[in-house]
């Protein structure tokens, strides 16, 4: 008996060992986070889905978390406060949201430890289902200090601890996990091709069947197309159902007319729906010819620019801008919350995103004991803030392009990243601009 009591604490401590070695090392960069996906929020009726969109409000399926106490402690600032699963949640999935926060953090629930992100600069998702229970639960989030991230974020000058928008949502067993979409334009044509797909996952452990039912929405109300899928998926499958359209050339997205389409979703679950979601989508092409010369939807476009805080900018900043004839927006490195961007959407401003990496701290060595940029160790962390930012952004018609970091160096991690990127992207450019004459920016 003592020998198992020795060798339970003796796993306890290697377990305890090991979360310590996650914060230490940039090999492990998150724990429990869901796949980076474009921002979803559920709702129980399409009038609310339509009314609300991606919008965070309290109903029967989202709780935001507010009113947070803050105490401090050695190695963190913790933010804590309370959330309510309600009984109609019990058989399906809660999923904490967290847009942003000032520094990499980790997640608690009732005490015990669910989630960690060591980028705290793209929206994270965890889901805390088998950890909440009915009714009232503590949520802790741990801003760390002196976390190895901080390495890469040279960027980040804010001396005070915070937590972006936070909020708890539910979604059913089987669920529409997030949209992606892409246009073709012919510039000898009237009508440009759009083709959309719906990431269906199931989270059960056996097979699972599904409907799902869309409709795309013109500006006019008219209805461009609309259907339904049935599906069926393994255990904890996950793939994409897929549709297109043909819409007008002249109702395609750019600043000047920065038209967008509703796609309203909703799933159906033995008969029962289950969930309904309403994303408003602009259609658009993006490329640069020989010349860098961006074309949006074929046309030739000159970007003007006016600087932001993205933590600070409104909707009367874009729209005086607008005004006063810029056409983009220029935020300095760090997080953009996801409101941000859909008021650029909204607004008609093109945004190049810029992937939160900055280590100019460590100068421009790449031997051992140099930049970070040249050290495979730091591979992980710079592909993760890589296909982070990619995945919640790519889905947002006015971010045209990609600047993959600032002031820091270049080696083998930012080889990788720019391969990464490519893969997934081949029209937005990826730009880097201290690679000087290397291969890695276009």
């Amino acid at each position: 008996m003592k020998r198992l009591v020795f060798i339970i604490a003796l796993l306890a401590a290697s377990v305890g060992t090991i979360w310590a070695q996650e914060y230490d090392s940039p090999e492990y960069v998150s724990l429990g986070r869901e796949v980076a996906r474009s921002k979803v929020v559920p709702y129980p009726t399409a009038e609310e889905a339509q009314r609300l969109g991606a919008g965070a409000v309290a109903s029967k399926y989202l709780r935001p978390v507010k009113n947070w106490t803050r105490t401090e402690e050695a190695d963190a600032v913790v933010f804590t406060s309370k959330y309510v699963i309600p009984f109609v949640w019990l058989s399906r999935q809660a999923i904490l949201y967290v847009d942003e926060a000032s520094g990499a953090y980790e997640v608690l629930i009732n005490g015990k430890k669910v989630g960690y992100s060591a980028n705290a600069f793209t929206p994270a998702e965890f889901n805390i289902t088998k950890a909440s229970k009915e009714e009232a639960n503590t949520i802790s989030i741990r801003v760390l200090k002196d976390h190895f991230s901080r390495k890469m974020e040279c960027f980040n000058e804010r001396t005070d601890y915070h937590v972006g928008e936070v909020y708890v949502m539910s979604q059913p067993m089987i669920r529409v996990r997030d949209v992606v979409h892409t246009t073709h334009v012919d510039m000898n044509s009237e009508t440009a091709k759009v083709e959309l797909g719906l990431v269906v996952k199931t989270e059960t452990l056996n097979p699972k069947k599904a409907r799902i039912h869309y409709e795309l929405v013109a500006p006019d109300t008219t209805v461009v197309t609309y259907g339904h899928r049935d599906i069926e998926l393994g255990m904890r499958q996950e793939d994409t159902i897929k549709f297109m359209a043909n819409i007008p050339y002249a109702l395609t997205w750019c600043a000047e007319m920065p038209v967008r389409y509703r796609l309203n979703i909703k799933t159906q679950i033995e008969g029962r729906y289950q969930e309904y979601q309403s994303h408003m989508i602009g259609f658009r092409t993006v490329a640069v010819n020989e010349d860098g010369d961006f074309l949006i939807n074929g046309i030739k476009t000159e970007l003007f620019y006016r600087d932001f805080d993205p933590l600070t900018v409104t909707d009367k900043d874009i729209v005086a801008a607008r005004v006063l004839k810029y056409n983009a927006l220029r935020f300095k490195m760090g997080a953009v919350p996801q409101n941000v961007y859909r008021m650029c959407d909204s607004l008609g401003m093109y945004v190049i995103a810029q992937i939160p990496i900055n280590t100019k701290n460590s100068g421009i060595s790449r031997r051992v004991g140099g930049n970070p940029s040249n050290d495979p160790k730091w591979k992980n962390a710079y592909l993760d803030r890589v296909e982070t930012s990619y995945r919640t952004t790519r889905g947002q018609a006015c971010v045209i392009g990609y600047i993959m970091a600032e002031e820091s160096s270049n080696g083998i991690n930012l080889y990788e990243s720019y391969l990464k990127l490519k893969r997934w992207e081949n029209t937005r450019p990826v730009l880097y601009l201290d690679a000087v004459e290397e291969w890695n920016s276009d």
